[in-house]
């Protein structure tokens, strides 16, 4: 059954909710973006720490959790891209329409490079946000010291986070691979769907980190490798998980509180953990536990790793530019997607231009932040946007008619500030609430205002998010069309491909077979879940999808535990059986990829050890009748 919160596109996040808030992350958002306005405080110059607040902020809201080499690339781009985009507004500020030529240029260039991946999309966002921003705002500082300014804001926001780096320069990717382990521990003591899905999810984060981190070092790095070969090892422990599960059976309780020992260890901790004395292990699947663990244990006490023990996946090398001059040669999508957002933001310049709206810049950041330069459900974020804002002009206007001019602003400046992140990681409309008010109080440190500036905000935003739903959304196609369909194929057939060699124990990749496919199918549930954010047109087509997404996580969930019990004693399957399964995969990928149902698949294996692997198959196939008529 899928998840919905009614209505969905109004509450449905774009992105997974986080389980818990990341404080560390909200305080340094909250004291970077303050620290420079109580400097001007101290100096009798409060309005000048407005601009390093703002590059602080800007730079702060581009952070992530992951390694800190590439904490510094995303905020190092995040700043020199912000202080590009200040000192270009800045340059063409004024009457005209130069802006907005500039506004429609900065936007091709954003949502190109945008395509070059995650650091990529960060400098489109900055580049596009901030050009906004210095072609509106009343900033009282000349054009070359403003972009100075906003970067050195920038710039301290980004020491403070990554100012433990020269003391632990691995604790972000220690803490990650902790995470996991703390997810197994939860697996093991209630191994339901949403605790594997939980496992999975800190997996995938894990993984991406700790690779990247030691892809970009400087010859071996034997510590990472460790991080590497726990996270493998991690693995092995949940297709045990899993095998016993199919049994009927929970894991033994010393496993679980082993899994957080394992943790707080790679968290810091001093105490060792030590493997359980469980007595006899009667079954394939309790050897394959209590070989995977001692595996872990041996790791975090010391034992030796050496470089061929480990899969490490090589480092993307390609040029950004390269990458991005690939999408537009070759990606329809993404030479809609600019003319989309160069077109709205036209249109967005103009009204900021020729409109009696005051101060309505604020008209084309809003177009900026729903239209941002990447691929997710711009529906719900303009509707997101939209009610979040009603909320946060009220709370603005609130504090502009009763807080006292002067420092008294930097106290719910620090709260809003600080809760942005939160908002951030759960949605659009949650951080809109918290990024109005806080705005609000900037631009009235600035120009002066009072409690209707608020309102002019909210007026702003909502011209902003029709002008995004009427030219950006409506005429387009595309818009209408979740891309579920290609991306299920995709993501079956990378389960072919570790179903083929799951149970050859000669097969070198086998491991990094199985994280692809875990990565498919993680990310079509992405795409899936941004699907069902929009309207009722788009989302009740997707959601059939969803039982088939579900079969697609079981196929590769009955093959790991079938593989665990066959490397620990277990019933190993004839080659043929695993070439009529794969074939059968293949079957469904091409034709659900062509729009066709699956139809007959030959036959299947009904007897161990690909009995239930096969029963999974044919759950899937059943399960793509409804999607394929929607599409």
């Amino acid at each position: 059954m899928v998840r919905r919160y009614a209505p969905g596109w109004l509450v449905e996040a774009v992105r997974p909710a986080p389980a818990a808030p990341d404080w560390p992350r909200m305080i340094r958002t909250s004291v970077s973006t303050v620290a420079p306005m109580v400097a001007g405080l101290l100096t009798g110059r409060l309005v000048a720490g407005v601009v390093p607040s703002m590059g602080a902020l800007n730079a702060s809201m581009s952070d992530k959790s992951g390694p800190y080499r590439v904490r510094l690339l995303r905020m190092g781009a995040a700043a020199l891209a912000g202080a590009t985009g200040f000192l270009l507004g800045r340059l063409f500020a004024g009457p005209g329409w130069g802006p907005v030529l500039v506004l429609m240029a900065v936007s091709v260039v954003a949502a190109l490079v945008s395509t070059a991946g995650d650091v990529g999309s960060v400098i489109g966002l900055q580049l596009l946000v901030v050009t906004v921003l210095g072609l509106g705002m009343p900033v009282p500082v000349s054009p070359w010291p403003g972009a100075l300014l906003f970067l050195a804001g920038a710039s301290f926001a980004l020491v403070l986070a990554i100012a433990a780096w020269p003391v632990r320069p691995r604790a972000p990717e220690s803490t990650l691979v902790a995470g996991v382990y703390r997810s197994l521990a939860h697996l093991m003591q209630s191994p339901d769907e949403d605790r594997v899905q939980a496992y999975l999810n800190a997996g995938k984060d894990a993984y991406d980190a700790v690779l990247s981190a030691r892809s970009s070092a400087l010859g071996p790095d034997l510590k990472r490798n460790r991080l590497v070969a726990l996270l493998q090892q991690a693995s092995l422990i949940k297709n045990a998980v899993l095998a016993l599960r199919q049994e009927g059976v929970r894991p033994p309780g010393e496993y679980a509180l082993l899994m957080s020992r394992i943790a707080h260890c790679l968290a810091g901790g001093k105490a060792r953990p030590h493997l359980p004395e469980t007595g006899d292990d009667d079954t394939s699947s309790l050897r394959a536990l209590r070989s995977a663990a001692k595996g872990a244990v041996e790791l975090v006490t010391g034992a030796r790793v050496e470089e061929g023990q480990v899969i490490l996946e090589p480092a993307a090398r390609r040029h950004w530019i390269a990458k991005a001059w690939d999408h537009v040669r070759y990606g329809n999508l993404t030479r809609v997607y600019t003319t989309r957002l160069t077109l709205c933001m036209g249109v967005a310049g103009t009204v900021m231009q020729v409109s009696g709206l005051q101060r309505s810049y604020w008209v084309p950041l809003t177009v900026a932040l729903v239209l941002k330069p990447d691929f997710g459900s711009v529906f719900a974020r303009a509707v997101q946007r939209g009610a979040g804002t009603v909320a946060g002009a009220l709370i603005g206007s609130v504090l502009l008619a009763t807080l006292p001019k002067g420092p008294a602003v930097l106290v719910p400046m620090a709260l809003f500030a600080l809760l942005m992140p939160y908002g951030m990681q759960r949605n659009w409309g949650l951080m809109a609430t918290f990024q109005t008010p806080l705005v609000v109080l900037q631009v009235d440190l600035l120009a002066g205002g009072d409690a209707g500036l608020a309102l002019v905000r909210l007026a702003d935003t909502l011209v902003g998010c029709a002008i995004v739903l009427v030219l950006g959304y409506l005429p387009w196609p595309s818009s209408w069309h979740a891309p579920v369909g290609p991306r299920f194929a995709d993501a079956v057939r990378a389960v072919a491909d570790y179903l083929r060699g799951a149970f050859d124990v000669r097969e070198p990749d086998r491991g990094r077979a199985r994280k692809s496919a875990y990565d498919a199918v993680a990310d079509l549930r992405t795409v899936f879940q941004r699907a069902i954010a929009e309207p009722p047109a788009v989302s009740r087509a997707v959601t059939t999808w969803w039982p088939a997404i579900v079969a697609a996580r079981r196929v590769i969930d009955e093959t790991a535990a079938a593989a665990a019990r066959a490397g620990h004693g277990g019933h190993v399957p004839a080659r043929d059986d695993v070439e009529a399964v794969v074939r059968a995969l293949e079957t469904i990928a091409d034709r659900s990829k062509a729009g066709r149902e699956p139809g007959e698949l030959g036959r299947l294996p009904d007897e161990p050890p690909l009995d239930r692997v096969a029963e999974a198959v044919a759950s899937l196939r059943d399960a793509l009748h409804d999607p394929l008529d929607g599409k």
